[in-house]
């Protein structure tokens, strides 16, 4: 079973609002030890000091050094030498193989136009189109659910009135493992259980993290023995990764969602423990070469999931990301009931759907989560109190319901030092028609009242602003 996204744009000229505060098209996350530098068009490799607004001690961990994929204390994997990390997507249109990629070492964004950026201090999205096709890449950061590890809801998208072929997305980045950056030891796994030969979804991979971030050139290698299967601590060598994922067709209107994870580590052990929990497919890791053995004293990652396993949303683990237009909301486009939806922690949340679709359950993630009960709240009175992995019917409430809050996620004391206290995954599921499905993050004012964080905009326009709209259908 495949599921696919029924898609289209709705665009604008201009987006005008009374708060709204424009940024730098790039930003900084942090989670844990990890710190994860994310571009406009979705890529890694940012320079702190041409951020304006982070924290006063992100500037006093990175200085004036670019920021990819960073480990507290230690500095960065992707950005010495060279800043060789970016994606790229290709298919065919129109008798035409067309592509649109992003790195900043060939020039930053290459056969793109324009697209929207929103950022939190805890997510990003960037969705931006083609030039040469109508064709849209979103790539929705977030916390994942293992501490120190970023995860990001990956969709191509078919705007087209008919069909696009062999869809390829590519991925590739330049380790450079500190202390010892130029060389290092890298491992793949899982790239042979999931070759297309094998049924799978990996058509290219190797060590090569100076690819070229277009599909449409070949990847090579820097050693030819890591092309296209599995391999343990091969190097040391000033080398990478690179992955090509074949996805075929997309018909019009149709998309297709995966997610990656970037992260970091103390050691092999916690990593490859972390991509474990998390059900990757394929993972990439990067370990500096003074003691491959045990990766210390950081393990860095890259992995790929939902190809050829669990799509997002199908569970609490592999949950369904927002789109962030300011700091407390999130937002799902034109959403699918029956799936586990993924805001950022916070003292509670209020859900709404817009377009006429009425709430018909909830489920609370299970106790290892690291939350305890919780509030269900209706027009500001508590209808149940869920146990973890609880569930609330809202039809024995005799009406319907379109807006209802959870509270009190942070009952359980210790939740700041659980690694999942960063993620609240909450199943959601409705009757009839949404067209969105808003989640505002919840704050606690002077009584003690649960009452909407607020908003400020944190939206940038790149070039012309667009909304992504998503149908979703159930292929078989």
């Amino acid at each position: 079973m495949q599921k696919l996204f029924h898609t289209s744009l709705l665009c604008a000229a201009a987006l005008t609002t009374a708060a709204f505060t424009p940024v730098n098209a790039a930003t900084i996350l942090q989670y844990g030890d990890t710190y994860l530098g994310v571009n406009d068009e979705g890529h890694l490799n940012v320079r702190a000091s041409d951020i304006a607004g982070l924290p006063e001690e992100f500037y006093s961990e990175f200085g004036s050094d670019v920021v990819g994929l960073w480990r507290a204390g230690l500095g960065d994997a992707t950005s010495p030498g060279c800043l060789c990390e970016g994606w790229g997507v290709a298919a065919s249109y129109e008798s035409a193989r067309v592509a649109g990629w992003a790195n900043e070492e060939t020039g930053g964004a290459m056969g793109l136009s324009d697209g929207i950026f929103g950022a939190t201090d805890a997510s990003v999205t960037s969705m931006v189109n083609f030039q040469d096709a109508p064709i849209s890449v979103t790539h929705a950061y977030g916390r994942s659910l293992a501490n120190g590890v970023f995860q990001a809801s990956v969709t191509i998208a078919n705007n087209a009135d008919t069909t696009i072929g062999d869809v390829v997305y590519r991925r590739a980045m330049d380790w450079d493992i500190p202390p010892t950056e130029f060389s290092e030891y890298v491992t793949h796994s899982g790239v042979t259980a999931n070759l297309e030969s094998n049924g799978g979804n990996v058509r290219y991979a190797s060590d090569n993290g100076f690819a070229s971030s277009d599909p449409r050139s070949a990847a090579g290698w820097v050693n030819s023995d890591t092309v296209n299967t599995d391999f343990t601590d091969n190097g040391p060598a000033d080398h990478g990764s690179v992955f090509d994922f074949a996805f075929g067709d997309l018909a019009a209107g149709e998309s297709r969602t995966f997610n990656i994870f970037y992260g970091s580590a103390g050691s092999e052990i916690e990593a490859i423990s972390a991509l474990t929990n998390l059900g990757v497919n394929v993972y990439s890791l990067g370990q500096q070469s003074d003691a491959p053995a045990t990766g210390t004293p950081a393990t860095f990652m890259f992995a790929f999931g939902g190809v050829g396993g669990v799509e997002p949303g199908e569970n609490a683990s592999n949950p369904i990301l927002p789109f962030v237009p300011a700091p407390g909301e999130f937002v799902f486009e034109i959403p699918e009931g029956g799936n586990w939806f993924d805001p950022p922690y916070a003292y509670g949340f209020e859900y709404t759907l817009e377009g006429g679709a009425l709430f018909s359950e909830v489920m609370t993630p299970d106790a290892s989560f690291g939350f305890g009960d919780i509030d269900v709240m209706v027009d500001g009175v508590v209808v149940a109190t869920l146990a973890p992995g609880g569930m609330f019917d809202f039809s024995t409430l005799g009406m319907g319901i379109s807006s209802f809050m959870l509270v009190g996620l942070d009952r359980l004391l210790d939740i700041e030092a659980t690694d999942f206290a960063a993620a609240f995954p909450t199943f959601l599921d409705w009757t009839g028609t949404a067209e969105r499905l808003l989640m505002n993050a919840l704050t606690l004012d002077d009584t003690g009242v649960a009452v909407p964080e607020p908003a400020v905009g944190l939206l940038v326009l790149l070039g012309l602003g667009c909304t992504l709209v998503r149908r979703k259908s159930t292929l078989h």
